[in-house]
């Protein structure tokens, strides 16, 4: 590749995702003050600001955007700032990441398939319980069927052409009939949110910007916020009680011990290796769960508002000021100015 390649490779590589970073930490810091406040759907979209940050193809020069503040406090550099073996060290670096990263997510995904391929039928009661749960649903979603795996420690949903929902052999002996339609309502809401679908998107989000820390904590957010959501859809069902659920959620988390990642599948239970502190959220979550509750006035302003900072770039200087630093300008005051009287 050419070296004018190169660098405007590199750099909107690297400027791209340090925008992106820039947003995500503004995000985060208005989810923290707004949570209770803003519905889990809602969360979802402010963090997908931060996923379109990273393709943005504008610039949109605002006096209100959020990096005429950050820009100042971060190094002038351009693209031309380092020599061009530079930049192709830093692709090269880039390229072996990626690739470990690739590499990653394809053994999660073999062992998930051998696992799917060594799973059998469940029983006839999980079956009509499942079949009973989606029947409602589009035909696509009623031809999910149910298997059970003895390498499972929960059940999850798996598969991209042909998903399934996968279920410890001992699911009807660990929970009654009520408590399992619970955990199907859940599955179905990922089913119908084609959860497993945006998996291959955030995971493909982070295997290109894998050095970039923030944009993993927002892909870790992402994934807590939308078990969220999937837990109003099944709350929002006929016949639900909230503790009843919040108890179901507990039993099994205290049996996780099947998927060591949620890369590749969408565990009922969430993410076993996320924060305590993300757990509590989610059991206070369902505690305080009330139906008709709207949220969609506080969210739809705060979209507003972090899309009008985000999404903007850095205003140029006024071109009332531009002129002022041409010399020939300079030099034209100064012959206009009176003269002192030689003596």
């Amino acid at each position: 590749m050419s070296p004018e390649v190169i660098r405007s490779l590199g750099w909107d590589l690297i400027s791209g995702s340090a925008n992106a970073a820039v947003l995500g930490i503004f995000v985060l810091g208005v989810r923290r003050l707004l949570r209770r406040h803003l519905s889990p759907d809602w969360r979802l979209i402010l963090s997908g600001l931060v996923l379109a940050r990273l393709v943005w193809p504008w610039e949109i020069p605002s006096p209100v955007s959020l990096f005429n503040v950050t820009a100042p406090l971060l190094p002038p550099i351009t693209a031309g700032s380092f020599p061009i073996d530079g930049w192709r060290w830093c692709l090269a670096a880039w390229a072996a990441g990626v690739v470990v990263r690739v590499a990653w997510v394809m053994v999660d995904w073999t062992r998930l398939q051998q696992r799917i391929a060594r799973s059998q039928s469940a029983q006839s009661s999980l079956v009509d319980l499942w079949n009973e749960a989606i029947r409602e649903e589009p035909i696509s979603l009623r031809r999910v069927p149910i298997r059970q795996s003895q390498e499972v420690g929960g059940p999850c949903l798996a598969g991209l052409i042909q998903p399934c929902l996968l279920v410890p052999p001992n699911l009807g002996e660990q929970f009654s009939q009520k408590e399992i339609r619970l955990i199907f309502l859940h599955e179905i809401a990922h089913l119908r949110r084609r959860d497993l679908w945006l998996n291959v998107l955030l995971e493909t989000v982070r295997t290109v910007h894998w050095f970039n820390p923030v944009v993993g904590w927002i892909l870790q957010r992402w994934r807590e916020d939308r078990e969220e959501a999937c837990d109003v859809h099944a709350l929002s069902a006929d016949r639900v009680s909230n503790v009843l659920y919040g108890q179901v959620l507990l039993k099994c988390l205290e049996r996780a011990s099947g998927l060591e990642t949620d890369r590749v599948a969408v565990a009922w239970q969430g993410d076993p290796s996320a924060a305590p502190r993300s757990l509590v959220h989610r059991i206070q979550a369902i505690a305080r769960f009330r139906t008709g509750r709207r949220t969609w006035i506080v969210g739809a302003c705060t979209l507003g508002v972090v899309a009008l900072l985000g999404l903007t770039d850095q205003e140029p200087l006024p071109p009332r000021r531009v002129w002022l630093l041409k010399t020939e300008a300079v030099l034209g005051l100064l012959s206009l100015q009176p003269r002192l009287p030689t003596v």
